[in-house]
């Protein structure tokens, strides 16, 4: 199925960047992305969610959220069979 969405442009020129830099589509990253939240779930991020929970239980789901999507980039950077990342590949052109 095809849908659009608005993204910020910063925003989709660093995941076009970076997913070109790993081999992959940015449809295959926005559905990895997809497939975890699903799979493992998010904070709820909507203002009506985010005023019905204390602030500690908002940070607590931060922090795990947070960890799942490092998990996530990890798996994404291993199968990327270890190919340097922007940051990485810039920095060796500067030298």
């Amino acid at each position: 199925m095809k849908t659009s969405i608005d993204l910020p442009d910063d925003l989709y020129r660093r995941v076009k960047s970076k997913s070109a830099l790993q081999g992959l589509a940015v449809r295959e990253v926005a559905t990895a992305l997809f497939v975890a939240w699903l799979e493992q779930g998010i904070p709820d991020i909507s203002e009506k969610g985010a005023s019905s929970t204390d602030s500690k239980s908002v940070q607590t789901s931060t922090r795990e959220w947070l960890e799942t999507w490092g998990r996530l980039g990890a798996t994404i950077a291993e199968a990327s069979g270890g190919t340097p990342g922007l940051v990485e590949q810039l920095r060796a052109d500067r030298r």
